[in-house]
């Protein structure tokens, strides 16, 4: 029994050092073209993202101070937002910035690019809630005459950043579905040495 213990221990090292050797193969120039072109493209997301934000919150700023009632409350909301739209960027600019494209597996570099979908179809959503939450701030300034210009303002602010990254995450799920989806199923369909393999993606 301990004979065969031993043997099974023996052929599992051999296997998982197999393993664990052929992560470290160098990645095929199509492999790293599919990882570099996903890492420059969630630079240019950050980036586009950062200075849009940047742009809001110098105008938002300025109209805060020399405007009053609604379009105050508008230009204090757009700073306020893109406070946050700065912060995910400068986040996003970082992870890419960490990303190697030379030290990826097939299946890291599918999960990456997966998960990129993953996430941009969740902003969508959350986009989505943007544009019921401004509505609603509209609507709630009709009952509330005291409160009216601030809810106003912040309704029509809501509303447009909404909209703006409601298109934004749309636009960038899609460039990212229909050009890495095409390059994904190549990787995956003919690995180097000429097999089919199917990767189960969650």
């Amino acid at each position: 029994m301990n004979r065969l213990r031993q043997l099974a221990l023996a052929a599992g090292s051999v296997l998982l050092g197999a393993s664990a050797s052929a992560q470290r193969v160098t990645p095929s120039p199509e492999l790293q073209r599919f990882s570099e072109q996903r890492i420059r493209h969630q630079k240019t997301l950050g980036l586009a993202l950062g200075g849009y934000a940047l742009a809001n919150i110098a105008v938002g700023a300025i109209g805060a101070g020399q405007t009053t009632g609604e379009t105050k409350y508008f230009h204090r909301m757009n700073v306020y937002w893109n406070l946050v739209n700065l912060g995910i960027a400068g986040v996003g600019l970082l992870g890419s910035r960490r990303q190697n494209a030379g030290g990826e597996t097939l299946s890291q570099a599918v999960r990456q690019h997966e998960n990129m979908k993953q996430v941009l179809l969740l902003n969508a959503g959350l986009d989505v809630a943007y544009l019921a939450g401004g509505a609603y701030l509209m609507e709630r300034a009709k009952t509330h005459a005291d409160k009216a210009d601030q809810l106003r303002g912040y309704g029509k602010s809501v509303l447009i950043q909404g909209g703006f990254l409601l298109a934004f995450d749309l636009v960038n799920y899609l460039i990212f579905k229909n050009r890495g989806d095409k390059q994904e199923q190549q990787l995956l369909e003919v690995t180097p040495s000429g097999v089919g393999i199917v990767l189960p993606i969650k």
